[in-house]
């Protein structure tokens, strides 16, 4: 069998990074404390999680849940996150978490 035959590349194309959306997905939920307009957010629609972050078990865990770990454990809705999202994309950037 013989190898298969690559042409050159016509010319290279620096990669260029996707811009960074703030969403549940992106951040753990330690980042989202470290910002009270976003940590506001999620309580208004999923107060559950403030119990949740207050248990000494959960607080070492803290940035590596997301609230998408939470929907799956059945604490929350989609439909939450969904409009947890939704308010997050229109946060202004000097409101944003510590990343």
């Amino acid at each position: 069998m013989d190898a298969p035959l690559y042409p050159p590349a016509d010319e290279f194309v620096q990669p260029v990074d996707a811009p960074f959306v703030l969403s549940t997905r992106t951040v753990s939920l330690g980042e989202l404390m470290t910002s009270p307009a976003a940590w506001a957010i999620v309580l208004r629609h999923a107060p559950a999680l403030g119990l949740t972050v207050a248990s000494p078990q959960a607080k070492p865990y803290l940035s590596n849940l997301t609230c998408q770990t939470f929907v799956d454990l059945g604490l929350i809705g989609r439909q939450a996150v969904e409009a947890i999202n939704q308010e997050l994309g229109s946060l202004p950037r000097n409101e944003w978490p510590r990343l």
